[in-house]
């Protein structure tokens, strides 16, 4: 399995957030002259891009730059009062005038969609379209950021989706396949099949330009729920946490970082390919805990000692694997090599809770029993890792993920996290 063909999304998000941080500065400096602090701007920046997720102002999979839609007044309203009542509390935090607030709901209503407009329209990503009567159209949905080079109709999808996926569903060519959802049963014809197969689906319900600004929008065709208040919470939560620990970790970082590397030669950071939602490729980031050489190291133990690759194939892991190095065996006990991982779900690429991430050998164990796993994103920590981690079968690991993601809730989550912390001081199953 390769990855697949790189998404411009990532790059038109931060182009949008960089440009609504300048648009929030230029505003207060023409609107409010006599204002002098940066902190302002930044706090009101960050309180925006909260209230806007919370509303679900960036579910949208093709535009994340607000328009005239309830979302963006809610997310406004949300925002002043927020600012607001912390510059009751915090002086640094300035009062701006009406005119500055009237400057911004105009921004955000008016100019910022334009300009998203033009932005997905120059990055745009692959896709495969799926229509019977706007095939024609095809121009103009590279304003909503989408370059499709295919076309089939909606009863050809599920063939192509078979001869373009491998044998666990997961679609190489796009990463996006867009559905024509004008006719509600082409809509209905994709969510029967969009259950088998990893890939993103998006319904597209307006051929304008209009649409754009005021609806109605592109929006995801899930095989289940994907979008609710509790889990734009849990995002949030992920990104506070996650932002937090970095910095207060911060002096941890620098000092692991120079054991590992008077310890022994080579990088300080592992990087190791692993499966994601979707059964996308991403980079899981750990300090390194084993010599440069573990993977040669490795393949000369495993055929030489039967016994040892036995246990290496029923979980992944030896217990005294003589390629983990001093230092890396201790940060393995304290589970301190996991630490990076906070910079992955800062990414978008792991949450703070989820199932295991593993790598594509591991899929054979998940394939006979379910695959609902990677239809959400995996976490730093999860059910299995409270639950004795390396001591407890593969099939035992398995049976906990898919209950996670199936049952999951957000106090499911927070007692999780509860359960973490003693779960490493005790060291139960780490090595």
């Amino acid at each position: 399995m390769t990855s697949p063909l790189k998404r411009n999304d990532e790059y038109v998000i931060l182009l949008e957030l960089l440009f609504l941080l300048l648009a929030i500065a230029v505003l207060r400096m023409v609107l409010a002259p006599w204002s002098k602090g940066l902190t302002s701007v930044v706090v009101l920046w960050t309180i925006l891009l909260a209230t806007s997720y919370l509303v679900g102002e960036f579910e949208t999979p093709v535009r994340i730059n607000f328009g005239l839609t309830l979302r963006t007044q809610a997310a406004f309203a949300l925002a002043y009062v927020v600012y607001s009542g912390i510059h009751g509390i915090w002086s640094w935090c300035e009062g701006m005038p009406v005119r500055f607030w009237l400057g911004l709901w105009v921004f955000l209503n008016l100019l910022a969609p334009i300009f998203g407009l033009f932005f997905r329209r120059l990055l745009r990503q692959k896709a495969l379209f799926v229509t019977d009567t706007h095939r024609e159209q095809v121009s103009l949905l590279r304003w909503w950021g989408f370059e499709c080079v295919e076309s089939i109709g909606p009863t050809q999808l599920p063939d192509w989706l078979k001869a373009n996926s491998d044998r666990y569903g997961y679609v190489e060519k796009y990463g996006v396949v867009v559905v024509d959802a004008t006719d509600f049963r082409a809509e209905h014809q994709v969510a029967d099949v969009a259950m088998d197969y990893f890939v993103d689906y998006v319904a597209v319900t307006s051929f304008t330009l209009s649409g754009y600004l005021i609806g109605p929008h592109p929006r995801h065709i899930a095989p289940f729920e994907m979008h609710s208040v509790t889990k734009r919470l849990k995002r949030l939560i992920d990104l506070f946490s996650s932002g937090l620990a970095i910095v207060l970790l911060g002096p941890l970082f620098i000092l692991v970082s120079v054991l590992i590397k008077f310890d022994s030669p080579g990088p300080v950071f592992y990087r190791h390919r692993r499966l994601g939602r979707n059964m996308r490729e991403f980079m899981l980031l750990k300090f390194r805990t084993m010599y440069r050489d573990a993977d040669q190291r490795l393949e000369a133990l495993l055929a030489t000692d039967p016994r040892l690759k036995q246990e290496f194939e029923a979980t992944f892991k030896l217990k005294n694997d003589p390629r983990i190095t001093r230092v890396g065996r201790v940060l393995r006990r304290l589970s301190i090599d996991e630490l990076p991982q906070f910079f992955n779900i800062i990414g978008g690429q792991m949450s703070l809770v989820g199932p295991r991430p593993i790598v594509e050998d591991e899929i054979r164990y998940y394939h006979g029993y379910s695959l609902v796993m990677f239809r959400v994103l995996p976490g730093a920590t999860g059910l299995w890792q409270v639950s004795g981690r390396s001591d407890s079968s593969y099939e035992t690991r398995v049976r906990m993920d898919t209950r996670y993601v199936q049952e999951w809730t957000l106090w499911w989550d927070v007692k999780i996290i509860f359960k973490t912390v003693p779960a490493v001081l005790m060291r139960r199953g780490a090595y």
